[in-house]
């Protein structure tokens, strides 16, 4: 599954870090995306999860590139939940998950 973590961090002790690492651990494709220094020029439109690290403002900030990709789920991993971006996603068809990547994972909700 090829999973993006939009709002990776490279600090160890970030949850965005533990779970890019904990998903290529379960062997997932995984691309990491920092809206701070990464340029959302050179990132990829198709996915199959976007699990989102980012609060509600910067999602903002980005929702015309988020609206603008192509996935079938999103994860508001907790403190990103964002209603008005869920109902813009749900409209678009993608479906809309309020979880924990790190605990879905390890509970094979993923």
């Amino acid at each position: 599954m090829k999973v993006l973590v939009f709002g990776y961090s490279d600090n160890p002790d970030r949850y965005s870090n533990i779970a890019a690492n904990l998903l290529q651990d379960y062997k997932h494709e995984t691309i990491k995306f920092n809206p701070r220094v990464d340029d959302p020029k050179l990132l990829d439109k198709n996915f199959d999860t976007v699990t989102l690290y980012v609060s509600p403002p910067v999602a903002d900030q980005f929702q015309d590139l988020l609206l603008g990709l192509n996935f079938k789920r999103v994860i508001f991993n907790p403190g990103t939940e964002n209603f008005q971006l869920e109902e813009k996603l749900k409209n678009k068809g993608v479906e809309v998950v309020r979880g924990c990547t790190l605990v879905m994972l390890r509970t094979s909700q993923f």
